[in-house]
């Protein structure tokens, strides 16, 4: 740890141990997604971008639409496409899921198609072994060739750089700060998760990036209204840096 880190991290402490609230660095509200995207067409896909470049979608085959012979040239794996993600050295993409769809059925409309299965794959993004809060599923049909894919829909990768992946701060400590937002006593049951998560504002029409490692934090239930339907009971949510203890975001 630096000196500089150090320092950030015990003021941090100090600041969100004296019994004054938190105030958090951003609200959601804040946060922005990026409204542009852009379509390209490339090696027989349509790549769908963010104002950044980065990938957010991929169409290699869109059934009802497109004849046999494009699902046949489709890709049959994440390794190939995996051209398309420039990361730098302590990234990587990992496999974290995979099954069946439904099938699709006879009134589809796809002629011999609708009987082959469908498969799916879910990855998700790490940085020196810390995960990142993103995703990524493929989607794909299983022909008498093999697994075709279908389409895939990202959430973008992040390009982290130089980000410290240890935390200068408890799980303890960011539960503490999560209790004296809330104004309540500390209770070490709360989940508390590490991983890296990137918050992007905009300002002057741009999109600014923060990313930082953070603790997130599943605190007490939060209060019901009664009109409104939940799917399930609601809690209070907190990401706090792990690196300085500074409150970066609350909600519910």
């Amino acid at each position: 740890m630096t000196m500089a880190c150090l320092m950030m991290a015990m003021m941090a402490c100090s600041d969100n141990g004296d019994g004054n609230k938190p105030i958090p660095v951003y609200n959601v509200s804040q946060l922005v997604y990026d409204e542009q995207q852009t379509k390209t067409e490339e090696n027989g896909l349509t790549i769908y971008r963010d104002e950044s470049g980065r990938v957010t979608a991929i169409e290699a085959f869109l059934a009802g639409q497109d004849d046999l012979e494009k699902l046949m040239s489709a890709p049959t794996s994440f390794e190939d496409i995996r051209y398309l993600f420039t990361l730098s050295e302590g990234n990587e993409i990992r496999l974290v899921g995979q099954g069946e769809n439904s099938p699709i059925g006879e009134a589809s409309g796809l002629g011999e198609m609708w009987h082959y299965p469908q498969y799916y794959e879910n990855y998700t993004q790490y940085y020196k072994g810390v995960p990142i809060g993103n995703w990524c599923r493929i989607n794909y049909f299983g022909t008498p060739q093999g697994k075709r894919m279908t389409y895939a829909t990202w959430s973008p990768c992040i390009d982290v750089k130089n980000l410290d992946p240890t935390p200068n701060i408890s799980e303890q400590k960011a539960r503490q700060v999560m209790a004296d937002y809330l104004e309540v006593d500390r209770d070490d049951s709360w989940p508390c998760e590490m991983k890296i998560r990137e918050y992007s504002t905009k300002k002057d029409g741009k999109i600014q990036r923060d990313v930082r490692l953070i603790y997130f934090v599943t605190g007490p239930y939060a209060p019901m209204d009664p009109n409104v339907f939940y799917y399930m009971a609601p809690h209070y949510y907190a990401e706090v840096d792990a690196h300085t203890g500074q409150l970066v975001l609350f909600y519910e």
